[in-house]
Parts: structure tokens; C-alpha cells; sequence
């Protein structure tokens, strides 16, 4: 019985981390640069934040999450480490954590970054923040595992995914052939003369290749691509116009 009410209480704490909504902020880390959370996920990042005092008891979750963010390495998943309350400076965090073997993507102290918003005050608290929908992918005070933070970051990053390609879908991009061996064709279709160009990603988000087409008259369209040079693998093939693009999953077989 005791495990059925652990069980649930687990359940009902991922049931309203996936309900719940992120909320906005714009601040300059302790590196003087400028971030606001809302223009970050609709870049199609997934933000790890660590609040923390700094302590001793902080020094697991904010250890776990620097390295689960390593392990994905992935220019997408980025992991801030925020002063609890903004009462410590930026170098009394940022000591404490090089002396920790914590390594951030960037430290701040800043009061703008709440973690009031995401419900009670934790030493440490742990946020998992992603997609266009700005959804709260996991929230939890105290101690983390990492299994449980990568399956947040792996839904967030799929959830990403899913926006991006049901996104913008007038261009009724096509590849053939899917799967791919060396050169496809990409067809497409223009309601107006536009730019266009090409965009291609792995699964890590890592841009692997660009091309620019140039102008194109309205109308059906296709373009020969030639990927010869990549590895073996799935990857994204993103279409840009002026006003729009579309994004075809593909992958590469030899």
C-alpha cells in the first residue's frame, strides 16, 4: 500500500509539471549577457535551472543536472545555475561552483528569475523548461536522478520536434528518396516569389549543413541536395522562406 501511495504521488507531481506553464524573464547573466526565457524556447531550446543557495546539500541536484545536461551534448539543452534569492554575487556562485566540478551554461543572480513561480522554494530546485508552449517539463525540490531529468529533457526536446514539423506546413515539402543514400530531391511548392534556403540538423540540433537557393518564382518547386558527406543517421531537413518554413525528418542509409 505504501508503495501504490508513493507511486501516485509521483505520478501527480509529473501530471502538473506537464500542466503547468513557465514564466517569462529577461536578465543578463553574471557574464553580462542578455537572455529572455520565452525567445530562447521558441528557439527550440530546453532550459535546466538550478536554484541554489549556495550550500552543501545544493551540491547533488546541481551536479546532476550539469552533467545530465553534458551527457546530452546538445547546443539545445543549456543549464543555468541561479543564486536561490539574488543575495549572493555572481562570483560567490560562480566560485562555489568551479570548486564543485559544476559546469554551467550560465550562472546567474538575478531576482527576476524566480523560482516562486514554479511553486514552493526548494534548496535546491530543479526546473526542466522547453518548447513553443512554454511547458514545465519537471519541477522538483531537493535531490534529482538523472534518469529522471533526461526523460524531461528527451520529452521536452520531442515535444520541440513535434511543434516544429506540424508547423507552417503550406510549403508541402516533400524528400525522395526517404531513406536516403546519397543526393535526394526536395519538392516543395511557392505561393509567391520568395528566398529561399536550406537548412540541415542532426539530432542534436547541431547544424551540419546550409544552402542558399536564392530567389524562386511561385510554383511547384524542387532542389537536388547532396549529402554524401554526412554520416549515417537521422537528420532534419529545414525549408526557409521569407515568411514561412517547413521541416522534413530523413534518414541516411549506405
Amino acid at each position: 500500500m505504501k508503495k501504490l501511495i508513493l507511486s501516485s504521488i509521483a505520478c501527480l507531481a509529473i501530471a502538473l509539471s506537464f500542466s503547468q506553464s513557465a514564466t517569462n524573464w529577461t536578465a543578463n547573466d553574471c557574464a553580462g549577457n542578455p537572455h529572455t526565457l520565452f525567445t530562447e524556447l521558441d528557439a527550440g531550446k530546453v532550459v535546466v535551472i538550478c536554484w541554489v543557495m549556495p550550500c552543501g546539500a545544493c551540491i547533488p541536484a546541481a551536479l546532476t543536472a550539469a552533467n545530465t545536461v553534458i551527457g546530452f551534448a546538445n547546443p539545445k539543452v543549456v543549464f543555468y545555475l541561479c543564486d536561490d534569492y539574488a543575495d549572493n554575487s555572481c562570483s560567490t556562485i560562480g566560485s562555489w561552483a568551479s570548486s564543485n566540478n559544476i559546469v554551467f551554461t550560465a550562472n546567474f543572480s538575478n531576482s527576476a528569475i524566480s523560482m516562486s513561480s514554479y511553486g514552493t522554494p526548494g534548496m535546491p530546485k530543479t526546473v526542466v523548461l522547453g518548447a513553443s508552449s512554454h511547458s514545465v517539463y519537471f519541477n522538483q525540490n531537493g535531490t534529482i536522478t538523472q534518469s529522471a531529468l533526461q526523460a524531461a529533457i528527451n520529452s521536452a526536446l520531442s515535444a520541440g520536434t513535434a511543434i516544429d514539423e506540424k508547423k507552417n506546413t503550406k510549403l508541402k515539402a516533400t524528400v525522395f528518396p526517404n531513406p536516403i543514400v546519397s543526393n535526394a530531391i526536395l519538392n516543395y511548392s511557392l505561393n509567391t516569389s520568395t528566398n529561399v534556403s536550406i537548412e540541415i540538423t542532426n539530432i542534436l540540433g547541431e547544424k551540419v549543413k546550409s544552402i542558399s537557393i536564392g530567389k524562386q518564382s511561385a510554383g511547384i518547386q524542387s532542389y537536388e541536395i547532396n549529402l554524401e558527406s554526412l554520416s549515417v543517421g537521422s537528420y532534419f531537413i529545414k525549408l526557409n522562406t521569407g515568411e514561412s518554413f517547413e521541416i522534413v525528418k530523413v534518414t541516411i542509409t549506405r
